[in-house]
């Protein structure tokens, strides 16, 4: 009898940069980002794993543990998909005034 495995993920949605970065590091899958329709300057990171709440949880009470140069790289790609998202943005709402053509 051959047993079937269930792959249950969770999903987790935080704006917190170094919440997010630390899941990444810890291997969670970030799943999308988004401009946060509410606040404009605030991007939404979707995560999904596993173990995505335990880590969540974790991270909460001030239990997470990462290796540094992992954690950097993680901020770092957070940092490039979020300001990609910005620029995406812009490019849309030709009305903002911070918008530049060449830039």
């Amino acid at each position: 009898k051959k047993e079937m495995e269930i792959d249950i993920k969770m999903r987790l949605l935080t704006t917190d940069l170094y919440e997010g970065a630390w899941l990444l590091s810890q291997g969670v899958e970030l799943v999308s980002l988004w401009m946060d329709q509410n606040h404009k300057r605030s991007i939404i990171f979707e995560f999904s794993g596993a173990e995505v709440e335990h880590l969540k949880q974790a991270y909460q009470r001030g239990q997470a543990k990462a290796n540094v140069i992992q954690l950097k790289q993680s901020i770092n790609v957070l940092k490039d998909r979020m300001f990609e998202k910005l620029r995406e943005e812009r490019w849309r709402n030709t009305n903002d005034p911070s918008f530049i053509k060449n830039g």
